[in-house]
């Protein structure tokens, strides 16, 4: 195969398993909060194919000390997955699990490997449930096998046996926040060859093309949740189902017309042009602007300077995360301008861009997305108008 579309298929592959390694994190997040009785997230960057001798370097020393949890997979999917924390990140690990103060774990003994177990289990089980469910396979992976052990003698051997098949592997890097404290770890996925090429002729199928709305989401959600986490300096989370096309009439649908809304505004540029429009009602705006700000919900209660600022950086971090998403799917430039807050009824806010968008298309793209920060729950509707260049670049990819 030529190395171009060598290349292709492994942006795809990348792609698509970023957005399984997100629904993953979702998944084990959960799970991990309804096991600890508090709030766990999880969140990782998606796969990364990885040469063989970078792996083990990837997280930590070869001489590091380790804990691993190693499950083999067995079904349609089958391969390895490896759970690696280093020696210090599993302790702490232990301790918030047990329940005792940090420090108190020294050594991994029936207990510790126990907890250690679970966490892999939890951890795995969500990962392959999203990547088999995305194959249409069935996969069981095996009860853990926990190890103790220099980082180059746990991982190497099984990259022995992955050299047989190809020269790369899969690596997820994996941030578990709990209590105010965040843990790396990293997640080692070896798929037999037969499974890795399951994974690339998926991406090549027809079904992977029409899902791609689902896929550009959930990665603008992705990298929406970490920008606005380190804005805050707290854990955000952005979700969505992914786009889906409306028609212009039903895009109202749900909010009356006459209902005041806060909607941020964004023109595009460069080889993408169109609008974006991120709506929510006055009491989410303010409620949001209240999360942001640290103070008492009901403390805002108009559209102030700061209250405009903060609307109209929230606006940029989420427009710019999602239409750098659908920049990246069409391997394209796009230069998305400052937002612009509009406060009025909805329908006023939304007449202009519905008018032009009219002459392009009876549909616009649509993502619901849910807001979520200091276990609060906030909606907006995010609105995607393409122009007819941009329109037929879409159709194009998506055909």
């Amino acid at each position: 195969m030529p190395a171009d579309m060598q290349a292709i298929k492994q942006n795809e592959l990348s792609d698509a398993l970023r957005t399984v390694a997100v629904n993953s994190a979702y998944n084990a997040s959960r799970a991990l909060s309804k096991w600890f009785r508090k709030g766990v997230r999880l969140t990782s960057d998606g796969f990364e194919s990885l040469p063989l001798d970078e792996v083990v370097t990837a997280a930590c020393q070869p001489e590091d000390a380790v804990v691993a949890a190693h499950m083999p997979l067995e079904g349609d999917l089958d391969g390895n997955v490896l759970l690696v924390f280093k020696e210090a990140t599993a302790f702490k690990i232990i301790d918030m699990m047990m329940g005792v103060a940090e420090g108190t774990t020294q050594q991994v003994g029936d207990m510790e490997a126990s907890c250690i177990q679970e966490t892999g289990n939890i951890v795995a089980t969500a990962f392959t449930n999203s990547l088999a469910s995305w194959l249409n396979s069935e996969t069981i992976p095996a009860a853990p096998t926990v190890v103790h052990d220099m980082a180059c003698s746990v991982i190497e051997p099984l990259l022995v046996n992955q050299a047989t098949i190809g020269d790369h592997a899969l690596v997820s890097r994996t941030e578990f926040e709990m209590d105010g404290q965040q843990l790396d770890w990293f997640l080692l996925l070896l798929p037999s060859a037969t499974s890795l090429e399951r994974m690339q002729d998926r991406c090549a199928s027809d079904t992977f093309k029409q899902n791609a709305l689902h896929t550009i989401a959930i990665n603008g959600a992705f990298n929406a949740s970490r920008a606005m986490s380190k804005w805050l300096h707290k854990g955000v989370r952005l979700s969505t189902e992914g786009f889906e096309r409306v028609p212009l009439k039903e895009i109202c649908q749900g909010e009356s017309s006459d209902t005041v809304v806060a909607g941020l505004h964004l023109a595009l540029g460069s080889q993408m042009h169109g609008h974006t429009l991120m709506v929510m009602t006055e009491p989410t705006a303010f409620e949001l602007v209240d999360l942001m700000m640290g103070q008492p919900e009901g403390t805002t209660k108009d559209f102030d300077e700061m209250t405009q600022s903060c609307l109209k950086e929230t606006g940029n971090i989420v427009s710019s995360a999602f239409v750098n998403s659908w920049a990246k799917w069409l391997d394209i430039h796009t230069e998305p301008q400052p937002p612009r807050l509009q406060v009025d009824m909805l329908e006023a806010i939304l007449q202009a861009v519905v008018v032009e968008q009219a002459m392009v298309s009876d549909e616009v793209f649509l993502a619901r997305t849910s807001f979520s920060v200091d276990g609060r729950w906030l909606d907006w509707n995010y609105y995607v108008l393409p122009t007819p260049m941009s329109l037929r670049l879409i159709e194009t990819s998506l055909s």
